[in-house]
């Protein structure tokens, strides 16, 4: 069977996958390797790969690490300034290293903020006052300018939701683009209960929803939602948009989800995460591995619709396939018919 080749369009480069937090939700703690930045050999290699594909529009840093702690953020941003640029980041070292020809040089930064001053302590050991001072100092070096946007991204869960008020009447003050409340992904079984997400009939969360954009109207904020039930709705925002995901180790992924090792929970069910890559470009160039025929096959599948759907299977709680990502009941992999990101429970920036 022949499969349309889209060209590549968008590149998740993740410049390093260490961070300068220990975030209580982060995808890290489950973590066997240790955390690395991406040798400059690497980054040399990328960034040629990538400046030899015409069709790539979108650069997007960010991945598993914090961006800022790389040595080569400038010169990223500086090599693809002929680019869109997004930068996604937990916002505490603005200060420390932006400056206003980097600012430039960027169209969007999305911010991670979870509440307020206690949930931010607790779940991230940052300051709230200091954060937003963070955020005052970006808006500052803009100066007139529109760009770069500023997103807000926020994890919703039952620990801080109620956190949602107070955060958009101080957000109201901050020339923010959109506020996205993205749902928790649980880690582990400890974490199962703090969702506020069901399978099916969520009258409670769509009732809190709609105070919440109430309150956005007043307060001029444009808030993006993520979904309060299953849906038969799937919609693989890597696929779609053409993109993929270059790890710190030059190892080629389809996603967020599957570019490193660790575990979530899925309505209640525990799931190990394995990283799958289509190849690595110490061995392979990029535009070989994007055009690779097992990719090429994935991508189709999953934009097709073309995989199972463990949620709402009558056989899931039955089933031996659920545990990890190897492989789903179609004999394909990886195994995607868990993916809560498809379901729009959690997004991708």
């Amino acid at each position: 069977m022949q499969y349309h080749l889209n060209p590549l369009k968008k590149v998740y480069l993740e410049l390093t996958d260490s961070c300068n937090l220990e975030c209580e939700i982060c995808y890290r703690h489950q973590w066997v390797e240790e955390p690395r930045d991406m040798s400059e050999a690497l980054w040399k290699d990328v960034v040629a790969q990538i400046r030899e594909i015409p069709s790539v529009e979108t650069i997007v840093l960010g991945g598993m690490g914090e961006p800022l702690v790389s040595p080569f953020f400038h010169q990223t941003i500086e090599t693809f300034k002929d680019k869109q640029i997004w930068v996604t980041s937990n916002g505490t070292m603005f200060r420390e290293k932006l400056t206003a020809p980097t600012v430039a040089g960027i169209n969007l930064f999305i911010v991670s903020i979870d509440g307020m001053q206690e949930q931010m302590v607790k779940g991230r050991g940052v300051d709230f006052k200091e954060l937003m001072a963070e955020i005052d100092f970006l808006n500052q070096l803009k100066k007139e300018n529109d760009t770069p946007h500023l997103d807000i991204q926020f994890v919703a869960s039952r620990k801080n939701i109620d956190d949602i008020f107070p955060l958009m009447d101080v957000l109201a003050e901050k020339k923010i683009r959109n506020l996205v409340i993205s749902h928790l992904m649980p880690q582990h079984l400890e974490q199962a209960d703090d969702i506020l997400y069901k399978r099916y009939d969520n009258q409670e969360l769509k009732q809190l929803f709609h105070r919440i954009r109430n309150y956005s109207f007043k307060r001029g904020l444009r808030i993006i939602f993520p979904e309060t039930e299953l849906k038969t709705e799937r919609r693989c925002a890597f696929v779609n948009n053409d993109a993929t995901y270059i790890t710190s180790r030059g190892e080629i992924v389809p996603c967020y989800r599957l570019s490193h090792q660790g575990s979530e929970v899925v309505f209640g069910r525990p799931k190990v995460i394995r990283q799958y890559s289509f190849g690595n470009l110490k061995s392979k160039p990029l535009q070989a591995i994007w055009s690779d025929p097992g990719y090429v096959r994935f991508r189709s599948k999953i934009y097709n619709n073309h995989y199972p759907s463990c949620p709402d299977c009558d056989l899931v709680e039955g089933c031996s396939l659920i545990h990890d990502v190897d492989f789903d009941c179609h004999g394909e992999e990886p195994n995607c018919a868990d993916c809560l990101w498809a379901r729009k429970f959690v997004f991708c920036n």
